[in-house]
C-alpha cells in the first residue's frame, strides 16, 4: 500500500514550486484613491523591475505606471529621490474620452530646485537613456483593475497605461538610486484641477496642494533589491497586480505602518492556525490518549476563531478582493465554517449510529482539502507582502516538513492500531462497553479502509464485542 504521505508530499512540492515563482516578481506600489467626491484623492499604480544590462556594463531600470481618471482635469507625477531637486520626474495626464483618441502624455522632466520641472534634455541625463515605449487608455474593467467603471454621476474611467525604460539607469547624474537598496525613496504630486489647452510635453504645470501624504504629494519606499530580475534576458514591462497595494514598497522607511502592521498580524494568526493549531489537532485525534478527541476540537476550535478573525481584517485592509490570495482566502473562510458543522454532525450522528458515515467521510477530506488551500495562501500572503525569498522558502520548507509530518504519524498510528490484535489481557466487558467505539473508530485522516475495524454492532450482531480496557476508558 502506497504511504499516505506520498499524495501530501506531492502538493507540498507543488507549494514549494509556486513560491519559487515569487522571486523574480517585480515590486508595487499603488494609492487607490480614485472616487467620485470631494475627497477623491490620487490614484496610481506604479511597477518596478531592474535588470543588468551586460551589453552596457549597466543597470536597466523598467517602469509599468497605471493611472486612473475620469476626466480631463489634472496631472499625477512620479519621480525618483526623496526631493523634487535632482529627481527624474514621469508627469502623466490627458484627457481619455478625446474624440481624436490620443494618448495619455507623458513628459519626462527634472529640476535642480523646488519650482517648475522642466522637460528633460540629452544633456541632463549623464549617459542615461529614457525611453516611453508605451502610452495608451484603457477602459476599467471592474472585474480586472482597481476601480469602478464608472463614477456615481455615471460618467466613465480610464486608466492610462504607460511603460518606460530606462537604459543605464546608474550614469542619472541628479539625485542618486542605489539599485541594492532594500528602502529607496520615491516621490509622487497630484494636481487634480489644471485645465489644460494641449497635452503638449512641454506644458506648463500648476502646482500640487501643498499637504504631504494626504494632499497633493508624498513619499514611498522601494526594495530594489527585490526588484532585480534574474532573467538572462531583458524582461517585459512589469505587471501590474490588481488590488494589491505594496509589494516590496512602503510607506515609510523599514515598512512600519499601520497598514503594514496589521498586515503581519493577519499573517501571525493564519500562521499560527495552519501551521500549529490545526496540524496539532490532526495529531492530537490520532495520539491514542483517551482525551484525544477534546483536545482535538478545542485545537480545531482556537484554530478556526484564528482563521475567521484573520479573514477579517484581511478583508477590513483590502482595497479590492481581486487577487488569488483574496480568494483563497474566502474559501478558507467558508470552509473553516462547513467544517465546524461536519465535524459536529459527525459527532451527533456517531453517537447514534456507532460508525462512520457521510459527515465524518466529509469531515476527512474537506480537512486535507482546507489544509492544503491553507498551505498555500501562505506563501500567496508572503509573496503580495513583498517578503524576501529567504522567508519564502522558510515557509514553504516548514510548510513540506509538517505534511510529511503528520500524515506519516497519521499512516504510522493507523498501522499500530491494524497491527495491535487482540491482546491476552482483554477482558470481557458487558454490553454496553460493546456499544462503544474505540478512539480509532471515531475519527481518522487516514485512507478509507480503516473502516475495517469498525465496530460489529453496525453489522446487526448482538454479540458483545471485545474491549481493551484501556481503550473502555
Amino acid at each position: 500500500m502506497q504511504p499516505l504521505y506520498w499524495p501530501i508530499l506531492r502538493a507540498a512540492t507543488l507549494v514549494f514550486i509556486f513560491a519559487s515563482r515569487a522571486v523574480s516578481e517585480p515590486v508595487q506600489y499603488c494609492r487607490f484613491g480614485h472616487e467620485d467626491s470631494p475627497d477623491a484623492t490620487i490614484d496610481f499604480c506604479l511597477g518596478i523591475s531592474t535588470f543588468f544590462n551586460s551589453s552596457s556594463n549597466n543597470q536597466d531600470l523598467y517602469m509599468s505606471i497605471h493611472v486612473t481618471k475620469s476626466s480631463a482635469l489634472g496631472w499625477t507625477a512620479l519621480g525618483t529621490g526623496s526631493m523634487m531637486a535632482g529627481s527624474l520626474m514621469f508627469i502623466v495626464y490627458g484627457d481619455p474620452f478625446s474624440s481624436e483618441l490620443n494618448a495619455p502624455a507623458v513628459s519626462v522632466r527634472t529640476i535642480d530646485g523646488h519650482h517648475q520641472p522642466h522637460l528633460l534634455s540629452s544633456s541632463d541625463t549623464g549617459g542615461a537613456e529614457i525611453r516611453v515605449v508605451k502610452a495608451e487608455w484603457a477602459s476599467v474593467d471592474s472585474a480586472k483593475d482597481n476601480s469602478q467603471s464608472k463614477t456615481s454621476n455615471g460618467n466613465s474611467v480610464s486608466v492610462a497605461e504607460v511603460a518606460i525604460i530606462c537604459y543605464s539607469f546608474t550614469k542619472w547624474p541628479g539625485s542618486p538610486i542605489d539599485m541594492d537598496a532594500t528602502a529607496q525613496p520615491w516621490i509622487w504630486a497630484w494636481n487634480k484641477h489644471q485645465e489644460f489647452d494641449t497635452f503638449a510635453d512641454v506644458v506648463h504645470l500648476d502646482v500640487h496642494e501643498h499637504h504631504a501624504e494626504t494632499g497633493g504629494w508624498g513619499r514611498f519606499y522601494v526594495d530594489m533589491a527585490r526588484a532585480v530580475a534574474k532573467d538572462i534576458l531583458a524582461p517585459l514591462s512589469p505587471p501590474i497586480r490588481p488590488g494589491v497595494a505594496t509589494l516590496g514598497a512602503w510607506d515609510i522607511p523599514g515598512g512600519w505602518s499601520w497598514r503594514n502592521s496589521f498586515a503581519r498580524f493577519h499573517g501571525f494568526i493564519m500562521s499560527a492556525a495552519f501551521l500549529l493549531c490545526f496540524p496539532a489537532g490532526v495529531v492530537a485525534m490520532r495520539s491514542g490518549s483517551s482525551k484525544s478527541f477534546r483536545y482535538h476540537w478545542i485545537l480545531q476550535l482556537i484554530a478556526s476563531t484564528l482563521v475567521l478573525v484573520g479573514v477579517a481584517i484581511g478583508l477590513l485592509r483590502a482595497h479590492k478582493i481581486s487577487s488569488p490570495h483574496h480568494y483563497i482566502g474566502l474559501i478558507v473562510a467558508l470552509l473553516s465554517l462547513v467544517q465546524i458543522w461536519l465535524g459536529w454532525r459527525h459527532h451527533v450522528l456517531f453517537v447514534r449510529i456507532k460508525q462512520r458515515q457521510w459527515a465524518s467521510h466529509g469531515h476527512i477530506w474537506l480537512g486535507r482539502v482546507f489544509l492544503l488551500l491553507g498551505w498555500t495562501n501562505i506563501i500567496t500572503g508572503l509573496f503580495l507582502t513583498g517578503r524576501g525569498w529567504s522567508l519564502i522558502s522558510l515557509a514553504a520548507s516548514y510548510i513540506s516538513i509538517a505534511a510529511v509530518a503528520v500524515s506519516s504519524w497519521v499512516w504510522y498510528a493507523t498501522r499500530q492500531r491494524k497491527q495491535r490484535g487482540h491482546p491476552q489481557n482483554w477482558e470481557e466487558e458487558s454490553p454496553l462497553y460493546a456499544l462503544e467505539a474505540t478512539r480509532d473508530d471515531y475519527f481518522a485522516i487516514a485512507p478509507d479502509d480503516d473502516d475495517e475495524s469498525e465496530l460489529e454492532s453496525s453489522n446487526g450482531s448482538s454479540k458483545p464485542v471485545k474491549l481493551h480496557k484501556s481503550d473502555a476508558e
